[in-house]
């Protein structure tokens, strides 16, 4: 009886485990996708936007907040003649990470129902 809670309560961990990686990954992807979508409108090259995005995970890891982080992105963007709304930055971070989410089917509602 025991080792049966012990193994439910270890999967229990492994799913919260999994769950917490999976949301990190599309927090992450929604990062370089702000990333790409600052690239493209500066004009500038693919490896310009890896660079700038592993600088801005970087950024996002040491404990800058969403909001912060976006703001840098729009300053970075303004310092460069090219206005941005912040929520436009946001919806590409937020549509981002939600379509990875749904990808992965965490958000994933029930079957749709062919006829």
């Amino acid at each position: 009886m025991l080792r049966s809670f012990e193994e439910r309560e270890r999967a229990a961990e492994l799913i919260y485990i999994h769950g917490e990686e999976m949301r990190f990954t599309n927090h992450i992807a929604g990062i370089r996708a702000v990333a790409d979508l600052a690239i493209r409108l500066l004009g500038l090259d693919g490896m310009t936007s890896e660079a700038y995005a592993r600088a801005l995970i970087a950024a996002r890891i040491e404990g800058l907040k969403p909001a912060a982080l976006l703001e840098r992105v729009r300053a970075d963007l303004a310092a460069n003649g090219v206005e941005v709304p912040l929520a436009e930055l946001e919806a590409e971070m937020v549509q981002t990470s939600a379509q990875r989410s749904f990808a992965d089917g965490r958000m994933a509602g029930p079957t749709p129902q062919r006829n």
